[in-house]
């Protein structure tokens, strides 16, 4: 019984060295043939990052060129594994001196792939340089000018209760410069915030909102890119007082009576002013001149209230009247 038991091991350990064997060549086989296949050249394309370098200070880029562009290459596989896998990026450098001028004025043209020998200084025996794609940049020049413009605020206010808006958002800053190609800079008169919504607020603050980057944005240089939005809450309470009204324009010898002979005025005041509210603080009128035959009432018209109320609501807005001589 032993014997088997120790004829069944070695058997075991036999097979256990044939396969470390077969696993340590075919790694060794691998190795060689990896080796082998990335000695050779390869031709393939690498996208690069583009830096546009010598752009007239005076002039501004009017259309969006490239971010990157593509770079055909023949190198072995050990370069070309290192360029794909590395963290490391080279960038494109294409100097805006070499452009050519088109029959348009501030028009121009840069042939990407007459640039081949200075890519291949820049990548020096790494690679063969074959060609750029595209081959070929068309430049929009623009005289560069500087704009200030206002801020408007899209920011959305839901207050809790009885709390409302004092006054109106302020923004800081309240305007911005944007600099750039002349006759995009001209069509732009504001630029606005990105929609904000607050809910539920009691009390003031300030938030940090960017400016929205539209098409046109996105071509230009702005000063800051977020603003400032500074909102102050008040809690309101609704007032109301009863004032005469008041007949303007009746020809002399005319006698004009109203019903009623007074208006309510319905207003928002802020609990700190309630008290300061009185009747004489309002005036309200009836304009003899708007008469209209067959109508039997005049528009009251509330030409004096005070600065620190809102949301005035007149009742009635018509009233009826006779008139005697």
């Amino acid at each position: 019984m032993k014997n088997n038991i120790s004829s069944f091991y070695n058997e075991k350990i036999r097979l256990n060295r044939k396969v470390v064997t077969f696993l340590f060549c075919l790694l060794i086989s691998v190795f060689l043939w990896l080796m082998m296949a990335l000695s050779k050249d390869y031709t393939s394309k690498l996208s690069f990052p583009v830096n546009y370098i010598n752009t007239p200070t005076d002039k501004v880029i009017a259309n969006k060129l490239p971010d990157k562009v593509e770079v055909e290459v023949k190198c072995t596989g050990f370069n070309l594994l290192w360029f794909k896998i590395s963290s490391f990026s080279e960038v494109v450098n294409i100097d805006m001196n070499d452009s050519r001028s088109l029959a348009t004025p501030n028009h121009f043209y840069l042939l990407n792939n007459l640039r081949i020998e200075m890519l291949k200084d820049q990548f020096k025996d790494r690679m063969e340089i074959v060609r750029v794609i595209p081959d070929t940049l068309f430049l929009n020049y623009n005289r560069k000018i500087t704009k200030h413009v206002p801020v408007k605020s899209n920011l959305r206010i839901k207050f809790k209760g009885q709390y409302q808006l004092k006054d109106n958002v302020k923004i800081n800053p309240a305007s911005i410069d944007i600099s750039g190609a002349e006759d995009i800079v001209n069509k732009i008169n504001c630029v606005e915030t990105e929609p904000k919504e607050l809910k539920n607020i009691s009390n003031s603050g300030t938030v940090k909102v960017g400016i929205i980057k539209t098409l046109q944005l996105n071509l230009l240089e702005l000063s800051q890119s977020t603003v400032d939005v500074s909102y102050q809450a008040m809690k309101y309470t609704e007032g109301t007082i009863e004032i005469p009204v008041e007949i303007i324009n009746l020809p002399i010898g005319y006698y004009l009576k109203t019903f009623p002979s007074k208006v309510t005025i319905k207003y928002s005041v802020t609990t700190d002013n309630y008290e300061k509210i009185n009747a004489a603080q309002f005036s309200a009128i009836a304009d003899y001149k708007e008469v209209e035959k067959g109508d039997n009432k005049l528009k009251v018209q509330l030409v004096k209230s005070p600065a620190t109320i809102s949301s005035v609501r007149l009742n009635p807005e018509k009233v009826e009247y006779i008139i005697r001589k």
